[in-house]
């Protein structure tokens, strides 16, 4: 009987060694191969461009919610007259506050003015400033020649009508006297403006202008124009206070019933503006209570 050679032996024992050693490899390779397709299938797709745009609008909405207000100063001049209770009707319905600067004398002319100004002291969403008691009887150049006059004007209005704030307006200039803002218009009414202001009071002027034809007291009808320069000076920062906008406005413009159109229009123009803020003449910068 013929016994196996080691030849032989080692050909048979071989490739048994080798189907031993690659079958669990493979196993292992086809089990390792199905985690990862599994890992990759439930890993949740990610937008970066998503992403950064929620991120850049939170990070907006934070810098828009931290940036103060443009603050515009909406202010009525010369009442009470016939004007007036038209215009307080208009800035109730659209509810913003505003500043009304009265000429004393006016509220004594008439019972009617009279009952005017008793509407207006009886709203407490509205300032009441002094703007004199006389407005010089629109003589101004003579007015403002006499210093201690035109002070002892400011002051008699001041008593007869007992304002809550030290705020006045120069009748016919456009001049300014608070805290470190110092502007004259028309230079000879300096020394009369200087005493007004040593007298304690705080002299406000505007930014911006309403104008009114003086024939007909219509309103300028470039209410949209008007908006452009408003938007422009505060977006250029070219108000006496960057930031801060004074409009005179003038009660006897809106005498007829059908001019208040574009008061209201004026207003909710103002009002679409999320970054504006309507604020009555005290809260000024530099005013002081």
């Amino acid at each position: 009987m013929d016994t196996p050679s080691a030849t032989d032996d080692g050909e048979h024992s071989q490739p048994n060694l080798y189907r031993f050693l690659i079958f669990p490899l493979t196993a292992l390779l086809l089990i390792s191969s199905c985690k990862q397709r599994e890992t990759i299938k439930e890993k949740p797709f990610i937008d970066s461009t998503l992403i950064r745009r929620q991120q850049k609008h939170i990070a907006d909405s934070l810098a828009k919610a931290a940036k103060p207000k443009k603050k515009i100063y909406i202010t009525f001049d010369d009442g009470p007259n016939k004007g007036t209770v038209h215009v307080l009707q208009a800035v109730k319905e659209e509810n913003i506050p505003v500043s009304f600067f009265i000429v004393g004398k006016h509220v004594f002319d008439s019972p009617t003015q009279k009952s005017v100004w008793e509407q207006l002291k009886a709203d407490s969403a509205i300032e009441l400033c002094n703007h004199s008691y006389t407005h010089a009887l629109n003589h101004y150049t003579k007015f403002y020649q006499q210093p201690d006059s035109v002070v002892l004007d400011f002051e008699k209005s001041q008593q007869k009508l007992s304002f809550s704030n030290n705020i006045v307006r120069m009748p016919g200039r456009n001049a300014w006297r608070i805290d470190t803002i110092e502007v004259t218009d028309i230079w000879e009414s300096k020394p009369a403006i200087d005493s007004v202001r040593n007298a304690g009071f705080a002299v406000m002027g505007w930014d911006i202008e309403w104008n009114f034809d003086h024939k007909t007291l219509a309103p300028d009808s470039s209410t949209n124009l008007l908006l452009r320069r408003i938007y422009n000076m505060l977006d250029a920062g070219t108000t006496r206070t960057p930031g801060h906008l004074v409009l005179l406005a003038h009660d006897q413009a809106f005498q007829k019933e059908a001019y208040l159109d574009s008061l209201h229009y004026f207003i909710q123009q103002l009002k679409k503006e999320p970054d504006y803020e309507f604020v009555v003449a005290s809260k000024y910068p530099g005013v002081k209570k």
